[in-house]
């Protein structure tokens, strides 16, 4: 398939992609908010917020954070 279709074809694969990989980041900050609660509470909220309302990309969360 070439030409327009191919394009928007691509174009949707890379958002589910990316809203893939948002969503995964997502859910690692939340295991990680949950575990160091104590810790860090309002930092790795702030990030997970950040994150979900797309004021930060996946790259900007230390990988640390996201496991």
């Amino acid at each position: 398939m070439s030409g327009p279709h191919a394009d928007e074809l691509n174009r949707l694969h890379a958002e589910i992609d990316h809203l893939t990989t948002v969503h995964r980041t997502a859910a690692g900050l939340a295991r990680a908010l949950t575990k160091y609660l104590a810790d860090e509470p309002f930092r790795l909220a702030d990030q997970f917020a950040g994150l979900l309302a797309g004021e930060l990309e996946p790259d900007d969360i230390p990988e640390a954070n996201a496991r």
